[in-house]
């Protein structure tokens, strides 16, 4: 059926103004309200538009249209789980497939999709430009079209930290889930680890319980663990050390006896590594923090190498501190700046009693700060806009003191 949607959506396709389409056909305000579906076009009208925006008239059948929308949605799950060999043959079948149906609905649904496959084979520059395509189409879509969209949107932006829009999105995604009756434990999860990336780690503690019931309910207990960790992490920022560490024994045990999970130990033992320091059970932690370390193998080792470090400086064994510093800026270089990178280097300048110097000063506020900004990393924005208030208290400069614990005031006075 040609109705106004699918005019709006092929001329937006092929890039022309309501002028440039109806140009000899009608005028532009007769175009405003077929678009608007407010009238019912004449079939010649209708015809010839048709012709200048290149839409296939011919009727398929209901049944071809449906079991092309399951393929679409087969498709999707198939980049959900990862099975590459499939999502990447359907992607290429199901363009030729889409596209030779020319139904509005089902081109929606593919492009949706596609968004999602463009960020799962890591190709996030078109995943963006399929995005805005997709925010120029808004007014089509149908409230499930809507959850997915806002769903991807937020994944886009996790990828590209920017963590408080990606919360923000999937936020708006969870609303949608629920006006759907849709049940999706990964959405929560997502909004349970951001929450507790960004510091809200009540909201935190409400998303992974929710969650954690979904993926057991599922049996999936991979995700289930991913919550456990997060729950350790919320209740150890909340000063509740033993519920943290029941979680992080339930996790912990789970990945120890379980070979499909043995992959999760490192993770695991670093966050519990954290609360030990959190404590200031400093033995402990670096023993634990050791062993996360031998199981890492090299991979993503700096965080774990600078809360090392950080031990060693609370033990005052300075020497061994020094010596984990170095470890970890060989690991991180200093071409490319990292939230580790910025912690190892902080904990240096301190070391070597330079915290008070303009190169401190300096380093913080032109290129940590902005870093930071950038990701919205809000807790490690907080203790940098903790050090420069301090620095300037301590140089009498209390006008820039003052701009500092505002900015910092702000950071604690955001709730969602």
């Amino acid at each position: 059926m040609i109705d106004g949607k699918k005019i709006y959506f092929y001329r937006i396709k092929k890039g022309l103004t309501q002028k440039a389409a109806c140009e000899g056909i009608c005028s532009v305000s007769y175009l405003s309200k077929i678009e608007n579906n407010s009238i019912t076009a004449s079939p010649e009208i209708l015809q010839l538009l048709c012709e200048r925006l290149d839409i296939q008239t011919s009727i398929v059948s209901e049944e071809v249209v449906n079991n092309l929308k399951k393929e679409i949605y087969d498709w999707y799950q198939d980049i959900k789980y990862r099975n590459a060999d499939d999502a990447h043959r359907k992607f290429e079948e199901l363009q030729t497939e889409v596209n030779q149906l020319n139904d509005l609905g089902l081109v929606n649904l593919f492009q949706i999709f596609s968004a999602r496959y463009f960020m799962y084979i890591e190709d996030l520059d078109k995943a963006k430009e399929q995005l805005e395509k997709l925010t120029e189409m808004k007014k089509m879509y149908t409230t499930e079209m809507e959850f997915y969209i806002f769903q991807f949107r937020a994944l886009y932006e996790y990828l590209t930290d920017n963590y408080k829009t990606a919360l923000h999105f999937y936020k708006k995604a969870y609303l949608l889930a629920s006006k759907l009756n849709i049940l999706e434990p990964d959405l929560i999860y997502q909004i349970a680890s951001i929450s507790s990336r960004l510091g809200y780690f009540s909201q935190a503690l409400y998303y992974a319980k929710t969650a954690l019931e979904a993926f057991n309910a599922e049996a999936n207990y991979s995700k289930g663990l991913d919550c456990h960790i997060t729950l350790g992490i919320a209740y150890s920022r909340l000063k509740d050390f033993e519920a943290a560490k029941s979680h992080y024994l339930v996790a912990l045990n789970a990945a120890t006896f379980n070979p499909t999970l043995k992959a999760m130990l490192p993770n695991i033992l670093h966050n519990m590594g954290h609360s030990y320091y959190q404590v200031e059970q400093y033995d402990e932690a670096i023993s634990v923090l050791k062993e996360s370390l031998r199981k890492k193998r090299g991979i993503n080792t700096a965080l774990t190498i600078c809360l090392i470090a950080y031990s060693y400086y609370m033990k005052r064994q300075l020497r061994e501190a020094k010596q984990w510093i170095r470890k970890g800026l060989k690991v991180t270089g200093e071409e490319n700046i990292t939230p580790s990178f910025i912690r190892l280097k902080t904990m240096d300048y301190k070391l070597h009693d330079l915290e008070q110097t303009e190169e401190y000063q300096q380093f913080i506020e032109e290129k940590a700060i902005p870093y930071l900004e950038k990701i919205q990393d809000r807790l490690h924005l907080i203790e940098m806009y903790e050090e420069l208030a301090i620095y300037y208290s301590n140089k009498f400069s209390y006008k820039h003191a003052n701009h500092y614990y505002a900015k910092l005031n702000q950071l604690y006075k955001e709730s969602l």
